[in-house]
């Protein structure tokens, strides 16, 4: 992983620490994609919220460069994630400190999982292409807010539990107890995103990357 030029100390300062603590806090999901993106080239970048439309975003660096990797070589899933960036709005971190820069990335880092894997597929979709791996965006949405949520768990401190149960992605029980909440984000999804399992699911990954497949 690399950051972009020209980012504030405090910022890189933060991002460190949020990836710090969700390899040593993560469950295994969000180790796995961590350490996949600490040992990639995957570039992170930090914005104004003006700039991103969102707390943060995950994308392709070059579509045109990543299209000719896809047609001439076989590309693994660290290969992949050398094509990927993830940019985080400056708001999110001056307002929702740590835990609005961990919560991000737990979810971004989700999407630059699957994207991964999209392009990993793609590639070897002409020797392959019963593997091919294309979700829709209801279903990388779906992905990244699960992700989101355990984290929450897995952190276990009130103020994080609460920003869950104000994103309606984690539901507490009789018992006084937090879990994540597959109604509430299925709510969640149909509300802020306008996307339902049995209605409208959204662009298919490669779509949203300007892919080509093989």
């Amino acid at each position: 992983m690399k950051f972009d030029e020209g980012i504030a100390k405090k910022y890189r300062q933060s991002i460190e620490d949020a990836f710090e603590t969700i390899l040593e806090k993560g469950n295994a999901r969000h180790r796995r994609t961590m350490k996949l993106i600490l040992d990639s080239k995957m570039i992170v970048c930090v914005h104004p919220v003006s700039r991103v439309n969102a707390s943060g975003i995950t994308g392709v660096v070059k579509p045109s460069r990543l299209n000719d990797r896809i047609e001439s070589e076989r590309m693994s899933l660290p290969d992949a994630f050398d094509e990927l960036f993830i940019t985080i709005a400056e708001e999110t971190i001056d307002t929702g400190f740590q835990r609005g820069c961990e919560g991000t990335f737990a979810h971004e880092n989700q999407h630059a999982f699957d994207f991964a894997q999209v392009i990993e597929s793609f590639s070897n979709a002409d020797i392959n292409p019963l593997s091919i791996f294309n979700p829709t965006l209801y279903e990388m949405e779906w992905e990244a807010h699960l992700a989101a949520g355990e984290y929450m768990l897995q952190i276990s401190k009130d103020e994080y539990l609460d920003e869950g149960l104000a994103l309606m992605v984690l539901g507490r029980g009789g018992d006084g107890n937090c879990f994540v909440d597959h109604d509430g984000i299925k709510r969640r999804l149909k509300e802020s995103y306008g996307l339902e399992l049995n209605g409208t699911l959204g662009m298919l990954a490669s779509q949203m990357l300007g892919l080509k497949q093989r």
